[in-house]
């Protein structure tokens, strides 16, 4: 895991895992709804209620994640797919909702998938932060949810 000051003065963070599992599976886990509400969101407190998906190149995506510890309130984050390259490489914008933190600012996340001798390694660019507040916290939260996306792939059986 790496974070860089990129030349135009934004910061982008890097997560590289190795999982043991077929590249086709790991990617499919990030294009298919019902994998998704499975895994997406930064720990077991915080999950999908909302899954709207278009996986496309220059489809629309919205997820709202919803707390288990604060019920009332759902946030929401959007964007589009720019590239769906099965099963190599995924590219789409990342754009919170206000009120949070960063609404409507335009990142965005690159995560690319390998074959390799123990399976898949994947790596997840996430580009653009203004701060790095923003980037501390999204590094915080890809760990969170890529964990859990390793969790739930092992208990699955396709």
């Amino acid at each position: 895991m790496t974070a860089e000051l990129k030349q135009d003065g934004s910061l982008e963070l890097q997560i590289k895992r190795t999982l043991p599992f077929s590249r086709e599976l790991v990617f499919s886990a990030w294009l298919q709804e019902e994998h998704l509400v499975r895994w997406m969101g930064p720990s077991e407190a915080i999950n999908l209620g909302l899954v709207e998906i278009d996986p496309q190149s220059t489809g629309k995506y919205r997820f709202g994640f919803d707390d288990k510890d604060n019920p009332e309130q759902r946030a929401y984050v959007h964007g589009e797919y720019l590239a769906v390259e099965r099963p190599e490489r995924l590219v789409f914008t990342w754009i919170w909702e206000a009120p949070l933190p960063d609404a409507e600012v335009v990142t965005v996340v690159t995560v690319e998938f390998s074959e390799v001798e123990r399976g898949t390694e994947m790596i997840l660019t996430h580009q653009k932060f203004m701060d790095e507040t923003s980037c501390e916290r999204h590094q915080s939260g890809w760990q969170g949810t890529l964990d859990k996306m390793e969790s739930y792939l092992k208990k699955k059986v396709f």
